[in-house]
């Protein structure tokens, strides 16, 4: 078995400081560098309570839907690393951005293919234009009849000159 080592108290900060704002390297990655094991680290952690920064874990469930959109907007233009820190400090994961996303993204494609709510107006908007139509094709008729009228006249004559 090997040798138990003492650490000071300083060092053990200075660990736990290093594996907080990590970034995007990993706590094995920064244990490795530090001559440590990965689970004496991790202990060390934990043995503080909740570490400054860090909020406990909500549920998922317990965001409203105005927190879950604002905490899209907010991670969106992040960076890999810059994302790490903020889901740690907020005590969320990854996926559960990324199913937020995907409801979000459902949600939309609902209210899209959504019907639009036909009311009365609708109605009367379609009545009319009917009307319109109806009267523009009487109108063209009447016209129609005028020339024709003119055609005959102009061919057979006036009725109404002869008469004079």
């Amino acid at each position: 078995m090997g040798r138990r080592q003492s650490h000071s108290e300083e060092f053990r900060n200075s660990i736990r400081a290093k594996i907080l704002n990590r970034g995007d390297r990993t706590i094995a990655d920064i244990c490795e560098e530090a001559g440590i094991v990965k689970s004496t680290a991790v202990n060390w952690i934990s043995s503080r309570g909740n570490p400054s920064g860090m909020k406990k874990q909500k549920k998922s469930s317990k965001w409203t839907a105005e927190q879950k959109l604002k905490a899209l907007v907010e991670t969106q233009s992040l960076s890999e690393a810059e994302q790490g820190v903020y889901l740690r400090k907020h005590g969320l994961f990854s996926q559960q951005l990324d199913e937020w996303k995907k409801e979000f993204l459902s949600s939309m494609d609902a209210t899209q293919k959504a019907k639009p709510v036909k009311d009365d107006r609708d109605q009367k908007i379609k009545s009319l234009e009917k009307e319109i139509l109806r009267k523009d094709k009487a109108l063209a008729e009447a016209t129609a009849l005028l020339i024709l009228q003119k055609k005959v006249n102009l061919i057979w004559g006036n009725s109404d000159e002869d008469e004079k």
